[in-house]
């Protein structure tokens, strides 16, 4: 006997679930995405306004003046120069306001630092080649002491250079690397810097020109 088909019960349908995704209520986008977005850019104007005030000098100077010829940038607001006191290698006290009538060359330098010996020579040689108005002071950073002595005589430095120990000279000025080079004008006022090596009398020369005006 040929045996009868068993009827294959269709699925009961499953029933919908009578939950549904809760919408997002539209008040949660102004009482918390606005006040974290507003807060975001409220700390970041904040961060901007605490770098311009707060910021090293140097990292402000690019937006006092101009870029000249040589290079060097010509400080336009004639801000009075930090003071500082450095006791030289050979045992003499130099103080910037004692200088009061004269120009100032200002050249940061280590010894290990390769752009610094470079430059040497020039600044050796330019020591008497502007003028008897311009005085020249070395500020050693971050360097051995000892060092720093045999790279003066190696050089046959003629002007005195004494070490920043603390580097409060440094922080004053802005200084981000060495070497670096500033010129402050008879009545102490900072008035052009040079980043990097000078590579030529003309650069001195140039930023001493923009101190006698």
């Amino acid at each position: 006997m040929q045996e009868q088909p068993v009827p294959i019960e269709s699925p009961e349908p499953v029933a919908e679930s009578s939950e549904q995704a809760v919408p997002l209520p539209r008040s949660l986008f102004r009482t918390v995405i606005v006040p974290i977005v507003a807060l975001v850019m409220v700390g970041a104007l904040l961060g901007v306004l605490g770098y311009a005030l707060f910021a090293p000098e140097g990292a402000r100077l690019a937006d006092r003046g101009r870029v000249n010829a040589s290079g060097a940038l010509v400080l336009d607001d004639g801000k009075l120069a930090d003071d500082f006191e450095v006791t030289t290698f050979d045992g003499d006290q130099f103080r910037l306001s004692d200088q009061r009538g004269k120009i100032v060359i200002v050249n940061f330098w280590a010894s290990w630092c390769n752009p610094c010996r470079d430059e040497m020579p020039l600044l050796t040689t330019a020591r008497g080649a502007l003028g008897d108005d311009v005085v020249m002071i070395g500020v050693n950073v971050e360097d051995v002491e000892s060092d720093a002595r045999e790279f003066m005589t190696t050089y046959r430095a003629n002007y005195p250079s004494g070490t920043d120990h603390d580097n409060r000279i440094s922080i004053d000025y802005g200084r981000t690397g060495v070497p670096e080079t500033y010129v402050v004008d008879a009545e102490g006022h900072l008035v052009a810097h040079l980043p990097g090596a000078v590579t030529s009398l003309q650069q001195l020369q140039d930023m001493v020109a923009e101190a006698r005006k």
